[in-house]
């Protein structure tokens, strides 16, 4: 099906074949240069490119390369300064969660419902270069009982791309529960945090699991910290360090910045910001900007907007958006703005709770901050010309719902072994 916006070129039909060449235009633009077709392509949407895999042998190898799957994402995706922004949609409403794609937040607003490869049992854990990191979200599938008296938990995780449905299952890495509640059973004592992102360095993806024993307990002694991190160039996982003060993470979800995971934690009456190192494995800290409010924060939340950390401090009276400038130093955090709590922003008593996710500069020049709204899960744009929010529809979205930013790209969730393989069979397929 044609892509709404994104026009099917003459030389494709809508079934996605060669149609009857315009005079010599066809054979034209099939002696162009490699480089220069690939470099034409790379700006075009995910959907259309996998139609125009059926042009010719050679232009199928091309966008199945990892050569033009790299150029396509840094041009289509991190060139495209945010001016066409996409999500996916968690339903957080039910025991069976749905996942949702909208295509493009600010136009149509309309969102479609996906098939995730675990059916209505698929939690998302991460999204990261077109990539969505997935869980199976039943747990008591992945209880096993062992006949020494021990228990044994194995989430079943996989790495997904939805547009080209190729998917990786993580390797089992069990976890040894060593307490669990006799009225609730094994799970009751476990909580997981999980982190999914692209170590650009190595040039791998990574998934961060950290497992926590008896989480509810104030003393350190009394609840164990288990780390374990996913690498997709070796397919395994690795146990890594994990520090005590894990422990008092209060972030539901980890914010990629920098080739490093982030999370607030608290401490004692204090709050930091933590972050884990994807390339060297090491935790530490970033400092917090000096708030301008006089009224102590409710809820503080981290974010991405321009590939910068940002945060998003609530009080009583308003909300203060600021952004970290140069990574890393405590002075170069700006306030972006301020947005004053009133009845239309809050549905409830409490003060809104919000979190910086997508910095976009649209087709006009104008810049737009889109925040998530905890308690409903609501969006919001902020104008940062007009000093004026609005609040988001999406058609058929759920009730409650968890968005993601997501890029569409050709990247494969595949290991390098698994894509070799699965390119012979290619090969060997139109031989």
């Amino acid at each position: 099906m044609q892509e709404k916006g994104n026009p099917v070129p003459w030389f494709i039909t809508r079934q996605g074949s060669p149609s009857k060449p315009r005079g010599n235009q066809c054979s034209c633009i099939m002696k162009l240069p490699e480089n220069v077709i690939a470099h034409i392509l790379s700006y075009i949407p995910v959907k259309s490119l996998l139609l125009f895999k059926r042009v010719s042998g050679l232009w199928c190898s091309l966008i199945e390369s990892e050569y033009f799957i790299k150029l396509h994402l840094r041009n289509f995706v991190h060139d495209s300064c945010g001016a066409k922004l996409s999500l996916i949609l968690q339903d957080t409403c039910f025991s069976t969660p749905k996942i949702f794609s909208v295509t493009d937040v600010g136009l149509q607003n309309e969102c479609l419902e996906l098939g995730g490869p675990f059916g209505y049992r698929t939690r998302i854990l991460g999204s990261c270069n077109g990539l969505l990191c997935v869980c199976q979200s039943d747990m008591e599938d992945s209880v096993e009982y062992k006949r020494s008296g021990k228990y044994y938990v194995s989430p079943k995780i996989a790495l997904w791309n939805p547009l080209t449905k190729k998917l990786h299952i993580l390797p089992f890495a069990p976890i040894q529960v060593t307490t669990w509640s006799p009225l609730y059973g094994v799970l009751d004592s476990l909580e997981f945090q999980y982190a999914f992102g692209h170590d650009s360095f190595n040039d791998d993806y990574r998934v961060l699991r950290i497992v926590q024993q008896n989480p509810g307990m104030p003393d350190p002694d009394k609840f164990i910290l288990k780390a374990m991190v996913y690498s997709l160039k070796a397919n395994s996982w690795r146990e890594i360090v994990a520090p005590g003060y894990l422990h008092y993470i209060v972030s539901k979800e980890s914010v990629l910045v920098h080739d490093a995971f982030h999370w607030l934690l608290t401490q004692g009456h204090g709050l930091d910001i933590v972050a884990f190192d994807i390339q060297r494995e090491e935790y530490c800290t970033v400092p917090l900007p000096n708030l301008e409010s006089k009224s102590s924060p409710y809820y503080r939340n981290l974010g991405v907007l321009r590939k910068c950390l940002s945060l998003a401090s609530s009080s009583v009276h308003n909300v203060e958006i600021w952004v970290m400038k140069e990574y890393g130093m405590k002075d170069s955090w700006v306030k972006l703005f301020l947005l004053e709590q009133s009845s239309s922003l809050c549905y409830s008593t409490v003060p809104y709770d919000l979190a910086p996710l997508a910095y976009v500069k649209d087709n006009n020049d104008d810049h737009k901050v889109l925040l998530k709204g905890l308690p409903d899960q609501s969006l919001i744009w902020y104008d940062l010309k007009l000093k004026k929010y609005e609040h988001v529809q999406i058609h058929g979205a759920p009730w409650r719902y968890q968005p993601y930013i997501f890029v569409g790209s050709l990247v494969s969730p595949l290991p390098p072994m698994r894509k070799q393989i699965d390119g012979k069979i290619h090969q060997e397929c139109e031989n």
